[in-house]
């Protein structure tokens, strides 16, 4: 019953804007690991140049640098061999909200009667390979697994953390199925960020989370709009 309440919290909040952020992941396509720009099923082009970086992690921590492979409409990605994790950041502008209320690409000074400005940052971790360490690399925002989800199947309990900038983030909820239900979301994280969520699908697996740290200093932004997702796909025998 606990289970089908935390997943049953696909609420009106849900259906906010913050529901509707578009987010990033990798997956394959066409034997290549490309990096998704999307909300739910949606697989939407942008421009390849928004990546920022892409690194890689090997199981001991070393970090190595990843290859981004720019394409006509995305970007492809090439992690270090021995990775077992990777993350990617796609910085997507700012974003401001005019009298309208629709938001263009522009910061506040150039939009005439701007109600708000964001500047939206996508991140992503995939978990590549068991092995991976639970711990955060310090992301503006970041979803941690603190069970190698490698060694899961299907229906089995996956505790994470959220952090911001390195930090336990308490009160979030979580997007548990991205992809498949953009919308369900789980219970909110505890004072240490943590909350147990449970594998899918067998396949992928994308969760999300969003955050928004406001920046009062700023006169082109009120606001950096994070939205993070750990991705990772369950291993399957070769056919």
């Amino acid at each position: 019953m606990l289970r089908q309440l935390s997943i049953a919290l696909a609420v009106a909040g849900a259906l906010t804007s913050a529901a509707q952020a578009h987010g990033i992941w990798t997956a394959q396509r066409h034997g290549d690991l490309a990096i998704i720009y999307g909300h739910g099923a949606g697989d939407d082009a942008y421009k390849p140049e928004k990546v920022k970086s892409a690194v890689s992690y090997l199981a001991s921590g070393e970090k190595r640098d990843s290859k981004v492979l720019h394409q006509a409409k995305n970007a492809l990605v090439e992690p270090a061999t021995d990775a077992v994790a990777l993350t990617v950041i796609l910085d997507n502008g700012i974003w401001t909200k005019g009298p309208d209320g629709k938001s263009v690409n522009k910061p506040k000074s150039q939009v005439t009667g701007a109600q708000s400005a964001s500047h939206s940052i996508k991140i992503n971790t995939t978990i590549l390979k068991s092995g991976a360490a639970p711990k955060p690399t310090g992301q503006g925002l970041e979803i941690v697994a603190l069970a190698d989800p490698m060694t899961l199947k299907m229906g089995d309990d996956l505790p994470v953390q959220v952090f911001a900038d390195g930090k336990p983030l308490a009160g979030v909820a979580l997007y548990v199925d991205y992809v498949n239900d953009g919308h369900a979301q789980s219970n909110r994280t505890d004072q240490d960020g943590k909350v147990t969520l449970f594998v899918r699908n067998d396949g992928l697996n994308v969760i999300g989370v969003s955050h928004a740290k406001k920046t009062p200093d700023n006169a082109e932004i009120d606001q950096v709009s994070y939205f993070a997702t750990l991705s990772f796909t369950l291993p399957h025998e070769e056919d």
